[in-house]
């Protein structure tokens, strides 16, 4: 069917550009196919305004880009007032003083000025513009340009074939001659003046008809034009589809495309109306849009809706409809640029249903969600760690992470939160105090991670935190039991070293008074021996100092306190220990050794608690060596330094472990001593646990067995 191709402009990348037929805004003139370039022959001011105001307001509503070329006898601001203030400040209209655009230092270069008129069209359809509408007034061109304007107007007619341009241009008629006025005539495709008060339209044929050379030139343009949309219409990869302008949609043809999407033949599509391959529950949308366009309510409409196959099966399309004119010889036309979005809307679907998911897993947690943006500012929360902060939503909105944290915790948060913007870590893991609205604390276990862009920039965090509060209390409840205890077994251990204790007090007591005695004798001589008393003296000193170290670490050891943890020297803790065993090893004829590491890094520990850990090793590794007779006994306190760790090993030259029970060492009420209770190596495990370390025990390569724990170093501050 050539002539709907005809009435067609054409399809660019599978999408028609606009209908064949433009709105001149002109009554007279009408409708007009893009590539129109025609003339008017004006008398008077009002003349231009009355054409050119409806020309351009035409084009704008048809979203076409248009430039005005303004010349005596009006000037810009007439154009302006006339199109009115709203018209002219959208963008899409400009206002030029034609001189400037066609003179270059006083000469007028057609091949500047068509170059110049390129570079428009393609920026406005850059911009999304449907085309270009141009006007321009010639009451500038002086005389002796004539012949070079006229070859210019020629080459422009040949220039807008297939181009989506409207062309006016506007000559004065009292400047011209009846030569002139065919020269112009003869390079449009039609005149247009008023004659006794009406508006008159000259095509060429009355003009000057052409001949038959030219004839059959444009027959030829018209015929591979219409060949080569044709190629375009049949080899689209989108479905395109022509249908009977009216409330029928009858239709009349469909490419390639649109027969693959629906499985119908073009033969077995023409008895068919769009109504009757559209899905029911859309057909009243699909109705009520093809009205609209019929009555002139709108130019075109999209629409996205369901059609049905021939086999039944149901596809989703994107549909671009717009109505195509009529002429004296051709009815109008629908014309649908229909996209097969089937994929698309169950990707969608799938993506609704993954949001879906998302967000009912989001509300319902059983922990705390926040995603947050790079001030901590949580954009969104569940309810969870609303009910869990006492804050709605909004309010939690508005306020970073570091206001509803506790203070002594949220330096430690935001270091961690900077790093993780920064790229240092991808995640991090903090238990901290959050305080909540109402004052109260609740603690938190929170594992932040980072969502990042394709460019590696962070978009937002998500913060999970689980309430340990009931937990925390029941560690504290732990530990103040684990410390009860602790404290009956080194009271125990004190009983059971009574008889050394007591004997290293008696000692420097005995000495004491030894001392004192002496000095009274010299004392009481004729000729006292004051060097033998001040002699005597600070031995008494000493020994009494002795004394009350002996009593300050026992008492230590015997009083219950809460277990307070500060930096100290491991070799101090060994040095406090050693003060109290002396007569324990010479009773068990132990003889001890110290292998003490110098300059070794502090620890963070509690110093009667660790006390505790060594009298327990050393006393276990005394006792093992009960019933060795045919070896020294020997007995090894060493520390040393290992990675970020302190080493601390207890080493014996006993009967060492039987192997059957060395997985059960350490666990409580297990022992093999006839009269142990089983609790001291199971709370000295606790105690070293509880200060991040750990406590092994491992059989010797020769005889007897060593203990030995680690405990990770505090390198900061001062010891």
């Amino acid at each position: 069917m050539p002539h709907i191709f005809r009435l067609l402009l054409g399809i660019r990348g599978g999408r028609a550009v606009a209908t064949a037929l433009r709105p001149t805004g002109i009554d007279v003139v009408g409708h007009r196919p893009w590539g129109t370039h025609f003339c008017l022959f004006y008398e008077t001011k009002d003349d231009l305004l009355d054409t050119l105001v409806p020309y351009f307001r035409a084009g704008l509503e048809s979203r076409e880009f248009c430039v005005w070329l303004i010349a005596d006898p009006l000037t810009e601001a007439d154009a302006r007032r006339a199109l009115g203030h709203t018209v002219t400040s959208s963008g899409d209209i400009e206002i030029l003083p034609a001189r400037e655009w066609y003179l270059e230092d006083s000469t007028f270069d057609p091949k500047r000025v068509l170059a110049g008129w390129n570079d428009k069209l393609v920026a406005a359809l850059r911009r999304g513009n449907e085309g270009l509408r141009v006007a321009g007034q010639t009451s500038w061109l002086p005389a002796t340009q004539w012949k070079a304007f006229c070859d210019y107007e020629q080459a422009l007619s040949e220039s807008l074939t297939d181009q989506p341009i409207t062309w006016l241009c506007a000559y004065p008629v009292e400047a011209r001659g009846i030569a002139e006025i065919l020269d112009v005539a003869r390079t449009h495709d039609f005149s247009l003046a008023r004659r006794h008060g009406q508006w008159e339209v000259f095509e060429p044929s009355e003009l000057d008809r052409p001949n038959e050379q030219t004839r059959r030139r444009d027959e030829e343009q018209l015929r591979k034009s219409e060949e080569r949309w044709r190629a375009v219409f049949e080899n689209s990869a989108v479905g395109i589809v022509l249908q009977s302008g009216d409330r029928s949609g009858r239709f009349l043809a469909a490419n390639a495309a649109y027969q693959r999407m629906l499985g119908y033949s073009a033969e077995e599509l023409r008895p068919l109306t769009f109504m009757d391959i559209t899905y029911e529950e859309d057909r009243e949308a699909n109705r009520r849009l093809a009205d609209e366009l019929l009555e002139g309510k709108r130019q075109s409409f999209e629409l996205i809706k369901r059609n049905r196959r021939k086999d039944g099966t149901l596809m989703w399309v994107s549909i671009h409809v717009s109505l195509i004119p009529g002429t004296r010889s051709n009815a109008r036309l629908f014309m649908s640029i229909v996209d097969d979005i089937t994929e698309r809307k169950r990707a969608e679907e799938a993506l609704s249903r993954s949001e879906r998911q998302f967000r009912a897993l989001f509300e319902e947690a059983a922990v705390g969600i926040a995603l947050c943006d790079s001030a901590g500012r949580p954009f969104e929360s569940n309810r969870k760690l609303e009910q869990m902060l006492g804050y709605s939503a909004n309010e939690l909105r508005g306020m970073p992470f570091t206001a509803f944290t506790d203070p002594e915790d949220a330096k430690a948060d935001w270091s961690l939160f900077t790093e993780l913007l920064s790229g240092k870590r991808d995640h991090y893991h903090i238990e901290k105090r959050y305080r909540r609205k109402d004052g109260s604390l609740v603690w938190g276990d929170l594992t932040v991670y980072i969502v990042r862009d394709d460019r590696g920039q962070p978009m937002f965090s998500i913060g999970m935190v689980q309430d340990i509060t009931d937990r925390k209390g029941a560690e504290q409840a732990l530990q103040k039991a684990q410390a009860e205890l602790a404290h009956v077994a080194r009271v125990t251990t004190l009983g059971e070293m009574a008889a050394s204790i007591a004997h290293e007090l008696n000692q420097p007591l005995a000495a004491i008074v030894a001392d004192a005695n002496a000095s009274l004798n010299w004392l009481t001589k004729p000729h006292p021996d004051l060097d033998g008393v001040r002699e005597a003296l600070t031995a008494i000193v000493q020994d009494g100092h002795r004394a009350a170290d002996v009593i300050q670490r026992t008492r230590q050891l015997a009083t219950k306190t809460d277990p307070q943890k500060v930096r100290l020297q491991v070799n101090d803790v060994i040095e406090d220990i050693v003060a109290l065993i002396g007569t324990e090893l010479r009773g068990h004829e132990v003889s001890l050794r110290l292998d003490l590491a110098p300059e070794l890094l502090p620890v963070l520990g509690d110093r009667v608690q660790l006390q505790q850990v060594l009298i327990n090793l050393v006393m276990n590794g005394m006792e093992a060596m009960a019933s060795v007779g045919d070896r020294p006994r020997e007995l090894l306190i060493r520390s040393q330094h290992e990675a970020d760790q302190a080493l601390v090993a207890v080493q014996d030259s006993g009967t060492g472990i039987d192997p059957d029970k060395m997985d059960r060492m350490f666990d409580a009420f297990f022992t093999t001593k006839p009269s142990g209770m089983g609790m001291g190596l199971s709370i000295s495990r606790s105690i070293i646990e509880a200060h991040g370390g750990r406590l092994w025990a491992s059989p010797n390569a020769g005889p007897g067995a060593t203990f030995q724990f680690s405990l990770p170093t505090d390198s900061k501050g001062e010891a």
